[in-house]
Parts: C-alpha cells; sequence; structure tokens
C-alpha cells in the first residue's frame, strides 16, 4: 500500500506541473516535442513595451551557457518531465543538471530568451478605455521558465477576464533561470515603477495598480511587496534613470496556488540561487530562511488575496497556510480562497469571480 501511494504522489505531482504545461493552453508538447526548435510565439508579442531604459540592471554580455550545468543532448518531452519532478519536494536534492538543461530546451533553444544574459523584460498591455485601474500579471514557471512562454492560462487569458471586468491588465516576462535572486524581482519592481511613470499615457490612476501572480509568480508577488519593495538592491554599477526615481507601491496583491517558501520546493533553490550556495547545507538553510515569506511578513498595509488547491502536490498547501496565519496575526486585510480537491494550476472558475468581487471593491476604496 505504501509503494502504491508513493507511485500515486509521484503521477500527482507529475499531473500538477503537466498542467502548467498542457492543460492550460500551453503547447510544449504540439511543437516537436523530440527536437530542439523554436516554441509557440508568446501571445500577442508584437504589443510588448520593454521596461528598462538604455540599461537593464543585472544584465552583461556574459554567456549563459558558461554557468548552466546542461546535460547530454535533450528533447524537449524528456527535459520537460525531469524538470517537473525536480522541483519539487522537501528534501534537497542536486537537481540543477535537470533544472537547467529545461531552461536550455525551452526558453533558450525555444527563442524565448537569449543565451547572453542581455534578456529585456517586458509587458505585453491589454487596456481597456475609462479604466483607471491596472493589474500586472506575473505567471509561473518553477523559474525554469515561465507559463506565458508558448501558454496563455496565466497570461493572456487572465489578462482577457480583467479586460471583460473593465480593469486594465499588463502581463511581465520577467528575467529567470540562469539570473539568479533579486534580478527576477528587480522586473516586478520595475514593472510597477514603469506603468506609474507612463500612468498617464494608459489613462491609469498611478495609485491603482495591484499584482497577481501565479506559482512561481505568486512568490514573485510575495517577494516584492514584503521583501523587495521601497529598496534599492541594484548591482553596484547600474546607474539609476528617472523611472528608480519612481514609487514602487501597489494598492493589492494576489497570489493562486503561490509558492510562498521554498521549503516545500527545496531542489528549486537552484533556479534562483548559486548552485554553491545551494549545495552547502549552512547556507541552504540561510537562503530558505531569508525566502520564507511567513517569517518576513511586513505588508499589513496591502489588502492581499490567496487562492490553493487543498490538493496541490506541486507546493503543497502548507506555505500558502503559513503565509495567511503570518497575516492575521498582523492583523492584515487578507482573503483565503481554499478550492477543495484542486491539485496545482486549477482554472479561474475556481477563484476568478471571487478575486473580481474582491480587487474591485479595492480599487473603489480608493
Amino acid at each position: 500500500m505504501n509503494i502504491m501511494k508513493k507511485i500515486a504522489k509521484i503521477v500527482g505531482i507529475i499531473l500538477a506541473i503537466f498542467a502548467l504545461f498542457i492543460g492550460s493552453g500551453y503547447a510544449i508538447l504540439e511543437i516537436n516535442p523530440f527536437g530542439n526548435k523554436p516554441g509557440k510565439p508568446v501571445a500577442d508579442i508584437e504589443h510588448k513595451v520593454e521596461i528598462w531604459g538604455e540599461e537593464v540592471a543585472g544584465n552583461h554580455s556574459g554567456s549563459k551557457l558558461d554557468d548552466m550545468n546542461i546535460k547530454g543532448n535533450p528533447n524537449r518531452l524528456l527535459a520537460t518531465f525531469k524538470f517537473s519532478t525536480s522541483i519539487v519536494g522537501e528534501e534537497y536534492k542536486d537537481n540543477e543538471a535537470a533544472i537547467d538543461t529545461f531552461t536550455y530546451v525551452h526558453e533558450i533553444v525555444g527563442g524565448y530568451e537569449k543565451s547572453t544574459y542581455e534578456d529585456e523584460p517586458y509587458l505585453i498591455p491589454y487596456t481597456r478605455s475609462n479604466s483607471d485601474s491596472a493589474i500586472i500579471i506575473i505567471p509561473g514557471g518553477g523559474y525554469g521558465f515561465k507559463e506565458m512562454d508558448g501558454g496563455t492560462a496565466e497570461g493572456k487569458e487572465v489578462a482577457e477576464s480583467l479586460n471583460k471586468a473593465g480593469i486594465n491588465a499588463f502581463v511581465l516576462h520577467y528575467r529567470s533561470n540562469p539570473y539568479e535572486w533579486p534580478i527576477p524581482q528587480l522586473d516586478v519592481q520595475r514593472a510597477v515603477r514603469y506603468l506609474r511613470y507612463h500612468a498617464n499615457d494608459y489613462g491609469i490612476h498611478p495609485d491603482k495598480i495591484g499584482l497577481i501572480g501565479f506559482s512561481a509568480g505568486g512568490f514573485q508577488t510575495g517577494s516584492f511587496i514584503n521583501l523587495i519593495q521601497g529598496k534599492n538592491l541594484f548591482p553596484n554599477s547600474y546607474q539609476l534613470d528617472d523611472i528608480d526615481a519612481v514609487d514602487d507601491k501597489v494598492v493589492s496583491a494576489a497570489m493562486i496556488y503561490p509558492a510562498l517558501t521554498y521549503r516545500y520546493n527545496v531542489p528549486m533553490l537552484f533556479a534562483s540561487f548559486k548552485d554553491e550556495d545551494v549545495k552547502s547545507p549552512e547556507v541552504r538553510e540561510e537562503l530558505l530562511n531569508q525566502t520564507d515569506l511567513s517569517k518576513h511578513f511586513s505588508t499589513a498595509n496591502i489588502p492581499q488575496f490567496i487562492a490553493y488547491g487543498t490538493n496541490d502536490l506541486a507546493v503543497g498547501v502548507k506555505g500558502p497556510q503559513e503565509y495567511i496565519q503570518s497575516a492575521r496575526v498582523a492583523d492584515a486585510d487578507i482573503t483565503e480562497i481554499v478550492v477543495e480537491g484542486q491539485n496545482h494550476g486549477f482554472k479561474q472558475e475556481h477563484y476568478m469571480r471571487e478575486f473580481l468581487e474582491w480587487v474591485k471593491k479595492v480599487f473603489n476604496s480608493l
């Protein structure tokens, strides 16, 4: 029986992660799954707006391949399978190669990112006339990829639902593996500042901007508001510009089936931090403590919304529950949506109506 339970759990984990790839619009298996060719284009990529100026904080001309542990000559299907099982679990495992190999096959060979550290983060706008509110949408992907790279469930589809409700939406393409903390979070900060700086251009009130993040995008959201917001964590060589002087305030933050700690996805640390740090037991424990958002809750002033499934085998339920408990201890305004029986990557029908009602109340109160 124990063996059968273990097998069932492994299958559930695989299905949970694959939901991000297949179940909601992702087309990795439609595009030569046994080969290495460019992937399906990002939806509405022709409308993208780059959020950084002449200099992108954290970028340089070095090769990513020099820093990545890429094994063999993998195909997409095999790399996806290995990645989907490599980022889950409370036990430390040296899964650097599986994560890096997948990022290489999907993001770099797929054409979504460059082979050098010269990527240019961007927003894809979905605007509405006569609307002064906006939500920045942050897709997930375990920091090994972004769901919007070939998919639409955590990007365009969410934007369309927001538009129907009369809310402007902007989907964020941020930097991920092999970029390291806090580079992905700086892209969230820059996106907020970019929208506030260009608020008049989009007809947006600068104090009516919120966030919604999915899975690792939920960690992007939570880590930004609790650990990054209001701080200057730029590399020393970076030259500040006018947008960097803008307030990075947001008025709402939503996290959907979020990873709010690495405690339950320990191997995923390899997608966000230096491999030598992750391999060191002492440093790894420090990283786990530093990135456990329930231990660093500091945003009682920001209304927050969290939805998670009770059968989430990818990130589990403890992370969201611990974070919510910390928020309540701090007397924060937090809304909890428990989706009974749902695994990771559940569809909009399980949270969107409640989210729209909630966020409209937040915007209308301003």
